[in-house]
């Protein structure tokens, strides 16, 4: 994966939540653009509290982007309609 590959999807508009896939098995969520930061070569995940909604980390991981194997989209929850 680069640099490239991850800006893309942080920037897309609108943005949509996906997980990150690296090399010894593990993911990362990335639920919001501004959790995650990312250089040549590494990305910076934040993980937020369970159930957070807001740009609030309770800690973060480093990822290698050369250990990252695929992203993937994650389910976004249905909004409400009003019948």
């Amino acid at each position: 994966m680069t640099m490239n590959d991850l800006r893309a999807a942080l920037r897309m508009v609108p943005f949509r939540p996906f997980r990150v896939f690296v090399t010894d098995g593990g993911t990362y969520d990335v639920r919001r653009p501004d959790l995650c930061m990312i250089g040549p070569r590494i990305a910076v995940i934040g993980i937020p509290p369970a159930g957070q909604s807001e740009a609030i980390l309770e800690r973060y991981a480093v990822v290698d982007l050369i250990h990252v194997t695929r992203l993937e989209p994650l389910e976004m929850p249905l909004s409400p309609t009003n019948n």
